[in-house]
C-alpha cells in the first residue's frame, strides 16, 4: 500500500516550502526514496520552444552539470523515455532499460527506469518525474504509484505556481492603471504585462468609435501594430464583431470550422489560427470593444495551442480593469473639460478687464494727442511725453498677450535630446541681473544623463522660476541646482516609481510661501505681484507636465521658498 500519512506530511512539507524550486526539489528527493532509487530527476516542458529540460535532479550520480540538458522531440532516436512520456502522457516502467529502442543513456549504471508525467489541472504535460535503479526489474507497480502519487504533488506546485503569477499579473495590471492617464498609455501598459503571463501569438484591443459606429483597432503585438486606428470590426463582423456585440466571451479551437468566423485581421494566417480567445470590454453594463488573443499551429506534439478556462478567466479579470481604467480616464477627461472651461471664462474676464485697462489709458493719450495735434503751434515736449506713454501701454498690452499665449501653448512641446546643465546654466544666466545685491549660486550634478526637452519653452520655465525668485528678494541668496532624483523625490511629487527623473531646484532665502498656499500659486491668476495677469507658474507647471513630470514648493515659510521640477530622464537608445 502507498503510505497515505507520508504522502500527507510530504505534500503539507512541499506547500510550505518558500519558493517553487525548493518544493520540487523536496519532491524529487522523496520519489527516490520512496521508490528506493539510485537517481530522481525532473524534466519541465517548455511550452513555448517544445522541449524537455532537465530542471531538477537527485541521487548518486546525479550533477549539476545535466541541468538545462533538453530533449527535443524531433530527434526520434535519442528522444528518451522522458521525451517519450512528455509526448505520449502516460507513465512508462521498464525492467530492462536495454530492451526499449527508446532509452536515451544518462547514466551508464541505469538497469531499471520509471517515468511519469506530470499533468496541470487542464491535462496538459508540464513535466516528466524520473526514477532510475541500477538493478534490473527492480521497480514493482507500488513503485510506479509512489512515483505517480509525487508526480500529482508536484502538479499542485505548478498550478500554485502559475496561480501565483497570474495573480502578480493582475495587481501589476493594476498599478499600470491606476498610472495611465490616457487611453493610449492605459492600453499600452495592457499589452506590456499581458505579454508576460499569456502565451499567445497575437493580442489586439478593439474600442467602439462612435462616430464610425465601428470597433477600432486601438492595440496590438507584432505587425498589426502598423494598422492600429484603421483595422476595423463592424458590430456582428466575424468572430470579434460578434463579441463586442453580443458581450459574450469566446474561446474556440481550429476557429475556422466556426460560420461566423471571417479570418479578418490576424497577425497568422487565417488557416494556421489554432485557437482563438476573446472576451468584451464591459463598461455600465455595455460592450464597448474587446480584447483578444491568438495561437498558432505547431508540429510539435510537446505545445499545446489550446487557450484554457484559466486563460479565458484572466483575459475577463484584464477586461474588468481595462473597462475600469477607461471609464476613470473618461471621467479625469470630463472633470479636465469643466475645469477647462471655468478657466477659459476666468481668463477671458481677467483678461478683459486687464486689456480694457491699458486700452482705456491708451484712448486717453490718443485724445490728449488728438488735442494737441489741433494747436497752430503744438507742443513738441508735450508730443514726446505722450508718444513714451503709448510706447509703454502698447508694451504692456503685448507682454499680457505673450504671456496669455504661453499659458496656452505650454503643453505642446517637441522634444530632442539635450544637456540638462547646459540648458539650465544658459536660461539662469540670460535672466540674472549682472549686478545684484543677490548671491547667485550655481550646484550642476555632473552625473545627470540626457533628458528630452522642448529646449525654449524649458528654457521659459526655468527663467520664470528664477524671475519668480527675485522678485521676493532684494538680497540673500538664490540657488540653482540639478541633481537625480530621489525616492522620496518621486513619492512626494506623485510621479511614476521605478521611472528614473532629473531635478531642477530654485531656492531662495525669501520669505518663503505659506502652506495654505502651496498648491494655489500653480493655479491661474493667482499671484501676489503686481506684474502681468499670474500665469507664470502656471506656465511653469503647464511645461513640466508636458515633459512627463511636474514640479512642487518644498520650502518653508519664514525661511525661503524652494522650487522643485522633476523632468523624466531620456531613454537610452
Amino acid at each position: 500500500m502507498i503510505p497515505a500519512d507520508v504522502f500527507a506530511s510530504l505534500a503539507q512539507t512541499a506547500a510550505q516550502a518558500k519558493t517553487q524550486t525548493i518544493a520540487l526539489e523536496l519532491l524529487v528527493n522523496a520519489a527516490m526514496k520512496l521508490t528506493d532509487s539510485r537517481n530522481a530527476l525532473l524534466a519541465v516542458v517548455d511550452e513555448d520552444e517544445g522541449w524537455v529540460e532537465l530542471r531538477h535532479g537527485c541521487g548518486s550520480d546525479w550533477s549539476d552539470n545535466l541541468n538545462a540538458l533538453r530533449f527535443q522531440p524531433s530527434e526520434t532516436n535519442s528522444l528518451g523515455i522522458v521525451g517519450a512520456v512528455a509526448m505520449l502522457g502516460e507513465s512508462v516502467r521498464l525492467g530492462d532499460v536495454d530492451k526499449d529502442p527508446r532509452y536515451r543513456e544518462l547514466f551508464s549504471n541505469s538497469q531499471s527506469e520509471v517515468a511519469v508525467p506530470v499533468k496541470d489541472r487542464h491535462g496538459r504535460i508540464v513535466a516528466v518525474l524520473n526514477v532510475e535503479s541500477d538493478r534490473k526489474n527492480h521497480y514493482t507497480a507500488l513503485h510506479q504509484k509512489m512515483a505517480e502519487g509525487v508526480a500529482h504533488l508536484a502538479s499542485v506546485i505548478f498550478d500554485r505556481e502559475e496561480r501565483e503569477r497570474r495573480e502578480q499579473a493582475l495587481m501589476q495590471i493594476g498599478n499600470a492603471l491606476d498610472r495611465a492617464d490616457t487611453e493610449e498609455s492605459l492600453i499600452s501598459q495592457i499589452l506590456d504585462v499581458a505579454e508576460e503571463v499569456l502565451n499567445f501569438h497575437s493580442f489586439t484591443v478593439f474600442l467602439l468609435d462612435r462616430d464610425r459606429d465601428e470597433y477600432i483597432l486601438k492595440g496590438a503585438t507584432g505587425s498589426l501594430r502598423a494598422k492600429v486606428g484603421e483595422a476595423s470590426y463592424r458590430a456582428g463582423e466575424g468572430l470579434t464583431g460578434w463579441v463586442c456585440q453580443t458581450g459574450e466571451s469566446l474561446l474556440l479551437n481550429k476557429p475556422q470550422s466556426d460560420p461566423r468566423w471571417v479570418g479578418k485581421f490576424t497577425e497568422i494566417p487565417s488557416d494556421q489560427v489554432a485557437s482563438y480567445l476573446a472576451v468584451p470590454i464591459m463598461l455600465r453594463g455595455i460592450p464597448i470593444g474587446a480584447l483578444r488573443l491568438l495561437r498558432g499551429k505547431n508540429d510539435n506534439p510537446l505545445v499545446d495551442m489550446r487557450f484554457t478556462d484559466d486563460d479565458l478567466r484572466l483575459l475577463e479579470s484584464i477586461s474588468d480593469q481595462t473597462a475600469a481604467g477607461l471609464d476613470r480616464i473618461g471621467s479625469i477627461r470630463r472633470t479636465i473639460k469643466v475645469e477647462r472651461m471655468a478657466a477659459w471664462g476666468e481668463m477671458s474676464a481677467k483678461s478683459s478687464h486687464m486689456i480694457g485697462n491699458r486700452m482705456f489709458a491708451l484712448k486717453g493719450e490718443v485724445n490728449e494727442l488728438g488735442f494737441l495735434l489741433k494747436e497752430s503751434s503744438p507742443d513738441l515736449h508735450s508730443i514726446a511725453e505722450i508718444h513714451r506713454n503709448l510706447e509703454i501701454q502698447v508694451l504692456r498690452i503685448d507682454e499680457l498677450l505673450q504671456e496669455f499665449r504661453d499659458y496656452v501653448s505650454a503643453s505642446q512641446v517637441s522634444l530632442v535630446r539635450a544637456d540638462l546643465n547646459f540648458v539650465v546654466k544658459e536660461s539662469v544666466t540670460e535672466v540674472f541681473p549682472k549686478r545684484s545685491e543677490v548671491e547667485l549660486q550655481m550646484e550642476l550634478s555632473e552625473d545627470i544623463p540626457e533628458v528630452e526637452l522642448d529646449v525654449r519653452k524649458f528654457r521659459r520655465s526655468v527663467s520664470e522660476l528664477v524671475e519668480n525668485a527675485l522678485s521676493y528678494i532684494s538680497s540673500g541668496n538664490l540657488t540653482v541646482r540639478t541633481r537625480l532624483a530621489t525616492k522620496d523625490d518621486i513619492q512626494i511629487s506623485r510621479m511614476v516609481p521605478h521611472v528614473q527623473y532629473a531635478v531642477i531646484e530654485v531656492e531662495d532665502t525669501g520669505p518663503g510661501v505659506p502652506e495654505s498656499q502651496k498648491d494655489v500659486i500653480f493655479q491661474p491668476f493667482f499671484s501676489s505681484r503686481v506684474k502681468g495677469m499670474g500665469l507664470g507658474l502656471s506656465i511653469v507647471k503647464g511645461i513640466a507636465e508636458a515633459h512627463g513630470g511636474t514640479v512642487v514648493e518644498r520650502g518653508v515659510e519664514g525661511k525661503g521658498a524652494k522650487f522643485v521640477m522633476l523632468v523624466p530622464v531620456a531613454n537610452r537608445p
